[in-house]
């Protein structure tokens, strides 16, 4: 009977150690999601700083959600008049920030160290950011009459990508590799695209001629009502 309670006694410490690791293992990792429809919401910060911000407004239903995990990682999304806006930031001071209004769709991911990643979107529009790499930025404007479409995504180290797009239009800018550059921009209801690799640098718009600037190695691609290049 003794020994059958030591061992039952054993059982209990056992789980309540497993139950205290897990929840400092939860605590220590440093990852904080919120998700809302109609009020605001906030997860952390956690031990590392890492912070979740979920705002939604209390006018139609909306969805804003929000991941962060690593060191001072920081992710807010903010969604109204029926929209839907999400922001994922991974990484030591990764920043995500998604906002949509008027029946939008805002979409963030940054992952790598203090990589930024913004998406902005109105008037029925859709905007999408995405940078991955150590310090890479992408940036997305998207706004109406008329619903427009921007998607920018940087990849690598340093990579920046920005789309803008107004009245209907769609702006998609692409940079890929270390100092890569792309930007487009569109406002007329029409359609600009930029790709850039390895350092390289493509800027396109409708109201300018192109540029391309290839790096060694790299590539630029602008497609737009003012011309293409690359």
């Amino acid at each position: 009977m003794q020994t059958r309670i030591v061992q039952m006694g054993a059982a209990i410490a056992a789980v309540a150690i497993a139950l205290m690791v897990a929840r400092t293992e939860a605590f220590a990792s440093g990852n904080e999601s919120c998700s809302t429809t109609t009020t605001d919401a906030m997860s952390g910060p956690s031990s590392n700083g890492a912070q979740a911000t979920c705002n939604a407004a209390t006018d139609t239903p909306n969805n804003a959600t929000a991941h962060a995990s690593g060191a001072d990682a920081d992710a807010t999304s903010t969604a109204s008049s029926g929209s839907e806006a999400t922001a994922t930031a991974k990484g030591g001071h990764a920043d995500a920030t998604s906002t949509a209004g008027g029946g939008s769709e805002a979409v963030t991911s940054a992952k790598g160290v203090a990589a930024d990643a913004t998406a902005q979107a109105d008037s029925g529009s859709e905007a999408k950011a995405t940078a991955n790499g150590k310090d890479a930025d992408a940036f997305s404007d998207a706004g109406g009459p008329g619903g427009s479409m921007a998607v920018s995504t940087a990849k690598g180290s340093h990579a920046n990508a920005i789309a803008e797009a107004d009245n209907g239009s769609d702006a998609q800018a692409t940079s890929s590799g270390t100092g890569s550059i792309a930007t487009a921009t569109a406002g007329k209801g029409d359609s600009v695209t930029a790709f850039a690799t390895k350092g390289s640098t493509a800027i396109g718009s409708d109201t300018a001629p192109p540029t391309c600037t290839r790096k060694k190695g790299g590539g630029a691609k602008v497609t737009s009502p003012m011309g293409n290049c690359g």
